[in-house]
């Protein structure tokens, strides 16, 4: 049987196995997640909110635990890892738990046509059924957990794939659950590459996806799930820009993006990458960006005094190499970092500040994914707007400024689904929040109300009492069109001389509206149509 071999990013130490699962293995999983769906989503609400009250506890017990498996496998700082991994997932139980059962109730509906006027309408939420989640290997423990949660709690199961990068973490994800009283089918887990992630999408027992990853990859999922058809929700990264202006606190904005930048040795989707600072502040900016980063201490996940670790694959560092000198020989200039640190370890690599990277580099243009941010002095709102926009992925963007007006009237034109103000990437640690992105960046969206409800289909109920035959039902009769006449020339004609005249024409059909509609409810609809 083919295996996944875990490995420690920061001192390539063998951390444990997992199987590769097969055609038979991932079909017999998702059956098995399909005939738990059956029973599961007949579950009362109250019963889901207990068992995720009894999973926070577990999971707040055992953060420690958890942050080092991240650590060790993926190699973020253990304290980061608690922060941007352990945190967020207690925060979306604590949502789940309290505002989920308000968010599932049916809603009642008014009905505005006037012909409908008195039935009874509502909404209902259902869940879809099986959802594969496909998970990334850069926070391989808050993003599936999180995306999890909310699909139990809406009555769905789940088949998870973790990155076989992190198959350890993926395997604590599952275990949480079923710990804390999950039955094992609702919550089930396959390991493998492409391959088995291309059959879980396919597997005729699947009905959704959510996929966390590139582009390329995301493409795919849509191509093929499209097959059945089969919803989708993807989270496909980012190339973040972040707006310095003039007016902004420089101290405080160059720390900040600094940390935004390099979280997770850059590896986030929503890092900085491109910072559009005005002219009339760019070299103290770029001066005060370059001693925060420069300060930043690479080393051992473990160790106390690291803020940022190893990059987690060498993969992924020969493509930040290839990006920083590809923009070197095209005449940025490297400020600070630009190198590999093998003093540390095999994939290290440090902070970098580039400045005036040429267009048309491919550094300027592609996703880094790795600890690098370009900087560049514009003249201007105007022009750090059509940069920012300037880019094929929209999912986060951040504006530095005192002026909270020019803040706004900035994030309204701003081509992202995320936009902070003096801040960034703190979005995704609210649960209330909204997170997802635009154009490559993906679509659909997770956290709060709207994050949950995107796991659930709608079913809409109209009940008439059965009383009367409609109006519309064969045969259609002279006066049912005459009828229909009047009532488009009411509608629609702006002479308040033809409206009333045609208003006057409705009194004789009175009683033949009484014997097909509760004519006495018709009104406040007919007011609708005419203002």
């Amino acid at each position: 049987m083919a295996t996944i071999r875990s490995t420690s990013p920061a001192d390539d130490a063998l951390l444990g196995e997992v199987p590769v699962a097969d055609c038979a293995e991932i079909a017999r999983r998702a059956q098995s997640a399909l005939e738990a769906f059956r029973v599961w989503r007949e579950t009362p609400v109250a019963v889901r909110v207990e068992r995720l009250r009894v999973l926070r506890r577990l999971l707040a017990r055992e953060h420690r635990r958890i942050a080092e498996v991240v650590a060790r496998e993926q190699g973020k700082p253990v304290v980061e890892a608690t922060v941007t991994e352990v945190f967020p997932a207690l925060d979306a139980l604590t949502f789940l738990i309290h505002r989920g059962p308000r968010a599932l109730r049916e809603r009642r509906v008014p009905h505005l046509q006037p012909f409908l006027a008195g039935r009874r309408a509502t909404i209902r939420l259902r869940p879809y059924g099986v959802w594969a989640v496909i998970a990334p290997w850069n926070y391989p423990f808050s993003i599936p957990f999180c995306q999890i949660a909310t699909l139990l709690f809406g009555g769905n199961t789940a088949v998870l794939k973790p990155s076989p990068l992190t198959p350890l973490v993926g395997e604590v994800v599952v275990d949480l659950f079923r710990r804390a009283g999950f039955d094992a089918a609702v919550i089930e887990i396959v390991h493998g590459g492409a391959e088995v992630g291309e059959s879980l999408v396919l597997d005729e027992s699947v009905r959704a996806v959510v996929f966390t990853g590139g582009p390329d990859a995301g493409r795919r999922v849509m191509e093929l799930a499209a097959r059945a058809p089969k919803k989708v929700v993807l989270e496909l990264g980012g190339k973040d820009p972040a707006i310095v202006r003039a007016d902004a606190d420089l101290e405080r904005s160059a720390r900040g993006i600094a940390w935004s930048a390099m979280l997770n040795a850059g590896q986030t989707c929503a890092s900085v990458e491109r910072v559009y600072v005005d002219h009339a502040a760019r070299d103290r900016f770029v001066d005060l960006l370059v001693r925060e980063t420069a300060a930043i201490r690479v080393g051992d996940p473990f160790d106390d005094g690291t803020d940022v670790g190893p990059l987690a694959s060498a993969a992924q560092l020969e493509r930040v190499v290839a990006l920083v000198d590809d923009a070197r020989t095209a005449g940025a200039a490297i400020r600070c970092g630009g190198r590999a640190r093998a003093d540390k370890g095999r994939l290290f690599y440090a902070p970098t500040v580039i400045v005036d990277p040429p267009a048309g580099c491919r550094l300027a243009r592609e996703e880094i994914f790795g600890p690098v941010v370009a900087v560049e002095g514009v003249a201007g709102d105007e022009i750090a707007l059509a940069r920012a926009n300037d880019c094929a992925f929209g999912l986060t963007a951040s504006i530095w400024t005192r002026d909270a007006a020019a803040a706004r009237r900035l994030a309204r034109r701003l081509d992202c689904g995320v936009v902070t103000v003096n801040t960034h990437l703190t979005s995704f640690g609210e649960a209330n929040s909204i997170w997802g992105g635009t154009k490559c960046s993906g679509f659909g969206r997770t956290h709060g109300e709207h994050g949950l409800l995107e796991t659930l289909e709608t079913q809409y109920l109209d009940e008439e009492r059965g009383r009367r035959p409609e109006i519309w039902w064969y045969p259609y009769t002279p006066r049912f069109r005459a009828m229909i006449e009047e009532f488009c020339t009411l509608v629609g004609d702006p002479s308040l001389r033809v409206r009333a005249a045609a208003a006057m024409r409705f009194v004789p059909w009175l009683g033949y509206l009484a014997r097909h509609t509760r004519v006495l409810r018709m009104g406040p609809g007919l007011l609708r149509y005419l203002r």
